[in-house]
């Protein structure tokens, strides 16, 4: 009887032990959920581990260095006459570097404040003087694996670009097709900075910021400057990898997502490291307002600016008109009743004056191929060039190589096309 009443007893007391334990427990559960959503569908990059052979970018002649070509070029036979081959990037497959071109130009009267490349030794130069240089792109697969600290989240490779004496605003991006328009995306990646005037890879000194963050472009653009981009805020990550993300509301069928860095200072050494990216959809989609008006914007021209435009899920084709006041009047082709802000596309501030639009090539797709058209070849198997095109976007556009393009409609280097001329597309 006793021994039967003890043991009542001390089971009584253990489940009154047990109580706050598993209280304790459920709130944590709680907590986590609240902080970090479930992600609702897979990985939406292309080669998000950045593996693989790494290549050498290209870009057509009249594209800014930053937008690849429609395919890559073979470094050992490629058309020097159009194309640039960019030795110093070389990136991973369905992934694209961008920099802020320097300003070798000494002659121009705005040379010092126009990110000049280097800082002579003149009595004009300013005291506060700061060479920017274009980051050369590598992969980490060759080193310093072996004889330094691991740059690496997972698999076998990752990227690394770096600056010697000298600052950059660089980075990755990647254009990622069948969005869903409304749906709320997170953008996350694990970045690493090693900043120093000396050689030890393993040590950052004298580096107070390395100016790293992440954004999101709702439209799918490919201009790092965009006011459209949704940025997370700078965040400092010295000799170790930190996850970087950020979260945007898809405005329509592709998204663009960007890696960004900028050193403060420019000592020996201005390295980044890249790996284990993921873009992913949280959360229900956000209902977008609609109407049925036609939209048209006219405002002056500038180097950037926001208007509104019609999109639709399929196309984001961008029709513009020039007057001789100096102003541009867009619309964009529509075939559902969406009315969303968009960007004009905008001219760079750096060495190009090519318009920069949002139907440029695209090197990232939910597959590991790149995405090849959104349009069907119209009925009567032509298409007219409006201002702004270029045979590589009409190309992507519908899904035709831009050379076969040049073929069909007989045209020759440098492949000039001109506002009004009509494009045989079969």
């Amino acid at each position: 009887m006793y021994r039967r009443l003890i043991a009542v007893i001390v089971f009584a007391v253990l489940m009154i032990a047990l109580v706050p334990l598993t209280v304790s427990a459920s709130t944590r559960v709680a907590d986590d959920n609240t902080t970090a959503p479930q992600a609702d569908g897979p990985n939406l990059l292309a080669n998000p581990g950045l593996e693989g052979h790494y290549r050498q970018q290209c870009s057509l002649k009249t594209d800014p260095p930053w937008v690849p070509a429609p395919y890559p070029c073979d470094p050992y036979n490629y058309d020097t006459a159009s194309l640039y081959l960019w030795a110093t990037a070389q990136v991973p497959e369905g992934w694209a570097a961008w920099w802020r071109v320097p300003n070798g130009n000494e002659s121009d009267r705005n040379f010092f404040n126009t990110f000049p490349n280097n800082c002579p030794q003149k009595p004009s130069t300013p005291p506060t003087c700061v060479p920017w240089h274009n980051p050369e792109f590598r992969d980490t697969a060759g080193g310093p694996q072996e004889t330094g600290p691991s740059r690496r989240i997972e698999g076998e490779n990752s990227q690394k670009y770096f600056t010697f004496y000298s600052i950059h605003e660089a980075g990755l991006y990647q254009i990622v097709g069948g969005i869903k328009p409304g749906q709320r995306l997170r953008f996350s990646v694990w970045m690493e900075a090693w900043s120093s005037p000396e050689n030890d890879p393993s040590k950052s000194i004298g580096q107070p910021t390395m100016g790293m963050k992440v954004g999101i472009d709702p439209y799918g653009g490919n201009n790092p400057w965009s006011p459209n981009i949704v940025w997370s805020p700078v965040q400092e990550s010295f000799d170790r990898f930190s996850l970087f993300s950020v979260e945007a509301v898809a405005k329509n069928s592709i998204v663009s997502v960007w890696t960004r860095s900028q050193p403060y200072f420019a000592i020996q050494h201005n390295d980044v490291y890249v790996d284990a990216a993921g873009l992913v959809a949280v959360g229900t989609p956000v209902r977008t307002a609609t109407t049925r008006a036609t939209t048209k914007s006219t405002q002056p021209v500038t180097a950037t600016r926001t208007t509104t435009c019609r999109v639709t899920s399929t196309t984001s084709i961008v029709t513009q008109t020039e007057t001789t006041t100096g102003t541009i009047t867009s619309t964009r082709l529509v075939t559902s009743t969406k009315v969303i802000p968009c960007a004009v596309p905008v001219t760079s501030p750096l060495a190009t004056t090519k318009p920069i639009t949002s139907t440029k090539p695209t090197t990232g797709t939910v597959t590991s191929k790149p995405v090849t058209g959104t349009l069907p070849i119209p009925a009567s198997g032509t298409y007219t060039v409006v201002r702004g095109d270029t045979l590589s976007a009409i190309g992507k556009r519908f899904g035709i190589p831009w050379l076969k393009l040049a073929e069909l409609n007989n045209l020759e280097p440098p492949y000039k096309i001109e506002v009004g001329q009509v494009l045989k597309l079969k």
